[in-house]
Parts: C-alpha cells; structure tokens; sequence
C-alpha cells in the first residue's frame, strides 16, 4: 500500500510539473510575440485596465437602469390652475437607490385633467402635492363665459378659484346698482390678459340658478374668495 500511495502522488507531481512547464513556456511564446512586435507589457497591461473598465461601467450602467423609474415631467411651463394635458407631460428615467414620492409614468392617464396647484415650470418631475383634482360638472351644474376688464377681476385670479359675482347696473340718475349673485362660483378657465386691452376670458362653473341671475347686467365683478 505504501509503494501505490508514494507511486501515486508522485504521478500527481510530474504531471504538475509537466503542466507547469507548458504554462510558462506559453507565457514565454505570448510575451516573446508582444516583444518582438514592439508591444511593451506595461502598455498591454494598463490597455486590458482600461477595456475592462469599460465594460464594468456599461454593466454597471445597465444596473443602474434597470433599478431606476420611469417618472412624469413637464413639458411647458403649468400656471397655477392650469388643466393638465397629454401634451403637457413627458418620461424620464431616474436611477434612485431609495423610494422616491414622484409621479410614475403609469400614472399619466389619472394626472390629465388635473390642475396645477401652484406655477410648475417645464422640466419639473411632478408629485402628488403639484396637483389638485377637478370634480366634474353635477347635476344642476354648468359653465358660463364672460369677458371682465382689468378692474372687474383680481390680477391672480387662476382655474380652480372660488369667487364671489357681483352684478353692477347703472341707474337713470347716474348712480350705479351693486348686487350679489347667489350661489357657488368657481373659475373653471381663465385666459391670460389681452396684449392691448388687458381683457381676459373667464369660464365659471355656476349652478343653473346662478347663471339665470348672471343674465342682462351691465357689469359683472368677481371677487376671489379665500376658504
């Protein structure tokens, strides 16, 4: 047993040897090659760094897409009150390592129609607390236009305000007639002010009773109502 076992592990030994002498003499033809080439190993050495750097950041890259979201952004500039539209929202891709509170890009269908809360300039990735929600129209509801001046409406009156109608008629003495409109007011559409005479469009969400009232008066003013 004694001459197997030494017999063996000296088989084991030679044929480690023989491929211990293969692999250097490989490494003496590889190295022989790049000399007589002109290549130097230090040059080849940092060249192999280098491509592998490459790689591992193309790999780290790929992993950091694939852990990242696909958020909402805007494209244009959102004044306060303004109805989102599907032309005003964009994707991108954000690489987070944490949870982050933005608008997935799944959520585009639930954010049109939605206003803005506060002004949003283009290119912000949007969050819930960026937007209000807008009811729609109830039963006895309904929208009504009017054309007010510069002095008939606040200068920061925006979609989503409560106001107040104030009808003003002139008298056959030349005094004027203030009256209160009843009913709840809400602006639903402004336009921004005309470039020569300052007039701006405004659509209100009134009840049927309001708008019946809203009817034959010379002026109509409206006051923003703070809840």
């Amino acid at each position: 047993m004694g001459k197997a076992s030494i017999s063996m592990s000296q088989g084991i030994i030679q044929r480690g040897g023989v491929y211990r002498q293969r692999i250097a003499t490989l490494g003496a033809s590889v190295t022989g090659g790049m000399k007589r080439q002109g290549i130097r190993i230090p040059e080849f050495a940092v060249g192999l760094l280098i491509v592998a750097s490459c790689v591992g950041g193309a790999l780290m890259w790929q992993n950091s897409q694939d852990s990242g979201v696909s958020v909402l952004i805007t494209s244009r500039f959102l004044t306060r009150g303004a109805q989102v539209r599907a032309g005003d929202l964009v994707t991108a891709h954000i690489s987070s390592d944490t949870e982050i509170a933005l608008l997935p890009s799944s959520a585009a269908s639930q954010v049109i129609g939605m206003r803005a809360s506060f002004d949003i300039p283009a290119g912000t990735p949007l969050n819930a607390s960026q937007l209000i929600s807008v009811a729609p129209l109830g039963k006895g509801e309904g929208l009504a236009g009017i054309t007010v001046t510069s002095g008939q409406a606040p200068a920061n009156l925006s979609a989503g305000d409560d106001v107040q109608l104030i009808a003003v008629d002139g008298q056959s003495d030349g005094s004027k007639l203030a009256s209160t409109i009843t009913g709840s007011v809400q602006v639903w559409e402004i336009s921004e002010p005309d470039a020569m005479s300052g007039d701006r469009s405004v659509t209100l969400r009134v009840g049927l009773i309001s708008a019946s009232q809203m009817i034959g008066h010379d002026e109509l003013h409206l006051i923003k109502v703070v809840n």
